[in-house]
């Protein structure tokens, strides 16, 4: 029979305990334990474990089984668990208080088979504790795996409003157990015995092998395992490998550090805001988490007053986090400081050394547009990242920067931690043949992914101009007034015009020196708006003293009448309308000597004289019926633009001028924006 390899790890349960300060000189335990140091006792037999399943009537689990053919029941071993009976002892739970009816009644439509695997458990379970006053040990037989196993069951009374704690196997049981038996010892001074010695060395190893760029994923599952024991610096590791591989992002989405993922990072570090590694990188990491989470709470409260009184407690909710250190005076002022930064979108992450002076360049990529150029400026630099001590194995600060976050994507977080940095030299399979890593080949985005983002996030309506020769400062200062706002993703944006530079290379303000994308991409600046906003969009000859412009307005229409399609360009010289055309509810406008690229009749085959609008409510009730053509398919009386015409006119357009519009920063980057005046 398969023992699961039982008798070391209890072996090793039963040393860590009696070796542990508070096991030592206790009276009460017994001459045989300290003896033999065992906690458990003589195993139950073949014939005793059959007896025990005639009486259940059932087969018991293998590893519950090949449990009591090691041990006849388990000792109290320094978790909430009194004792794991022996087999006289295990008997079916009953549900003696109703927990079923309880539980079962609390399931609505929605609920996941697992939520009603467990709440069906109560009356079906075996319970093994001999305790039923304290944490009791369940089985459920209702709920077996592959293998036979039964799931397993810790429930705390009062805890977690009841909710039973679910584990695969009672093997897996027994093994959280274990773990939780180090992790509520693990500040007790003197507590050390070889497990705790492994774990340290484990986490040292895991360490080594981040800083080497190698094997991230078996770094995390050893940081993972030593932090669930307690393990005091596997915490703050963990944290910083997750935060990267998660990546960065938005306070109200997007993949910015998830809440519960290893741990708050306020709970790392020393606490201390004259500590560089908290208070230049855990500690912003930590507002992010903070105020996304607040963001969540509020996101279905309508009430204003509700939704003020909720955010006037954000401060003080931050200050006085369960799982980290409460600030007061100087530092109280410095983490609410930081703490609106965040919130503020006014943040900068900086860091030490050349791969400071690396951040603060790409920044200025990033900040208008360039955040390709941004990234590549970020994984250039990061093997001379300079960390801040011991603890510390990645740039994590850098994902709460509103404008680098957003750039450091899952993968790139992975990027980062492959590449050997901070004096690591390992990185087996992360080089190539150059001793340099590809961060990502250079590529115009174009015009045309307009047209491909037709999602249900993404909006039916856009407005952009490019002008050619101007810094988007400058562009900022033609189209609104007042100064630059704070930068912006589209959700924050509301009806503010995002600036930026067009092409990922040299651009505007990145002062890097890059090489420019496309013909003249570097040197064109662009407004952008997503959405419809209810009014005409402002001509655009005046933003074109001095220079050229190109304005394109796109309204995909179907949805009513009163919205039909609309697709504007518009080509202007120093001030004035050169050549452009109008599509709109199936007729074309044009003006000017417009290019033969750029023919309207020919982008638009299905506009102009040939539109019927009789013919198109013909089509839209063939639709209706069944229909395969779905050209221009909307609501009754309405034009839609064909997805197809509306990428070719994009395209075209790209291609006369030599223009592209970075998909990432319009998309999942901030922008400085500008209101309209």
């Amino acid at each position: 029979m398969k023992t699961y390899n039982w008798r070391p790890f209890l072996e090793r349960w039963s040393a860590d305990w009696l070796d542990s300060p508070g096991a030592r000189g206790r009276g009460d335990v017994a001459e045989t334990v300290l003896r033999d140091r065992w906690l458990g006792f003589p195993a139950a037999g073949e014939d005793r474990i059959g007896e025990l399943e005639e009486r259940l009537g059932v087969t018991l689990p293998p590893t519950y089984r090949s449990f009591l053919a090691t041990t006849d029941g388990w000792r109290p071993a320094g978790t909430a668990v009194g004792r794991v009976s022996a087999a006289e002892g295990v008997h079916w739970y009953g549900d003696p208080d109703g927990l079923q009816a309880l539980h079962e009644g609390a399931l609505d439509e929605h609920a996941s088979e697992e939520e009603v695997l467990r709440a069906g458990m109560w009356g079906r379970a075996l319970r093994l504790s001999a305790a039923p006053d304290g944490v009791e040990v369940l089985l459920d037989p209702g709920d077996p795996d592959a293998n036979g196993e039964w799931a397993a069951y810790l429930h705390r009374a009062g805890a977690d409003g009841g909710r039973p704690e679910r584990h695969g196997s009672f093997m897996e049981l027994m093994q959280a157990l274990f773990r939780e038996f180090h992790r509520a010892h693990a500040d007790t001074p003197g507590f050390a015995n070889e497990t705790t010695r492994e774990l340290d060395a484990d986490v040292e190893e895991a360490r080594l092998s981040c800083l080497d760029g190698e094997d991230i994923d078996g770094a995390l599952e050893l940081l993972t395992e030593a932090a669930e024991c307690g393990r005091p610096r596997a915490h703050g590791l963990r944290v910083q490998l997750e935060a990267m591989l998660n990546g960065g992002g938005r306070i109200g989405g997007g993949t910015a550090v998830r809440a519960g993922v290893g741990g708050s990072p306020a709970s790392c570090g020393t606490g201390r805001l004259d500590d560089p590694l908290y208070a230049r990188e855990l500690l912003p990491l930590a507002a992010l988490k903070h105020l996304r989470t607040g963001r969540a709470d509020l996101a279905g409260t309508a009430d204003r007053a509700d939704r003020a009184d909720r955010a006037g407690h954000d401060e003080a909710e931050f200050l006085r986090s369960p799982d980290g250190p409460d600030h007061d005076g100087t530092d109280r002022k410095q983490a609410l400081d930081l703490l609106r930064e965040i919130d503020e979108r006014t943040f900068r992450y900086e860091a030490p050394g050349s791969f400071g002076d690396a951040v603060a360049s790409a920044r200025e990529q990033a900040r208008w547009g360039d955040t390709d150029g941004a990234w590549r400026t970020v994984a250039a630099a990061v093997t001379g990242w300079e960390p801040y001590g011991e603890d510390h194995i990645a740039p994590v600060g850098l994902l709460a920067d509103p404008l680098l976050g957003p750039v450091i994507t899952p993968e790139r977080g992975r990027y980062l931690l492959e590449t050997p940095r901070a004096g690591g030299g390992g990185g087996r399979g992360t080089l190539n043949g150059g001793g340099e890593r590809e961060a990502g080949r250079v590529r115009a985005d174009g015009l045309g992914w307009l047209a491909e983002d037709t999602g249900p996030s993404a909006p039916d309506a856009y407005r952009f101009v490019l002008v050619h020769g101007v810094a988007p400062q400058e562009l900022a200062e033609r189209i609104g007034r007042g100064p630059l706002l704070a930068p912006c993703d589209e959700s924050e944006a509301g009806q503010a015009i995002r600036i930026g530079s067009c092409g990922d290379g040299g651009g505007y303000g990145s002062g890097d020196g890059g090489e420019v994308r496309g013909t003249d991409a570097g040197r064109w600046s662009f407004a952008f708006e997503s959405g419809r906003n209810g009014v005409e969009p402002p001509t655009s000859e005046a933003l074109s003293r001095g220079t050229e412009s190109v304005t394109v307005w796109c309204e995909r229409g179907g949805r009513s009448a009163a919205l039909p399609g609309i697709f504007h360009f518009s080509y202007a010289e120093d001030g004035e309308r050169v050549y452009g055309f109008t599509v709109r509810d199936g007729e074309i406008e044009e003006w000017g000597a417009v290019p033969d690229a750029l023919d309207p009749g020919q982008l638009f085959p299905d506009a102009g004289p040939g539109w019927d609008e009789g013919a198109h409510d013909e089509a839209y009730d063939d639709a209706d019926d069944g229909s395969d053509d779905s050209s221009n398919r909307g609501a009754e009386g309405s034009w839609a633009l064909d997805p197809d015409d509306e990428y070719e006119s994009l395209d075209a357009i790209a291609e006369v001028f030599g223009v592209s519009l970075p998909r990432f920063a319009i998309r999942h980057g901030r922008l400085h924006a500008v209101a309209q005046s």
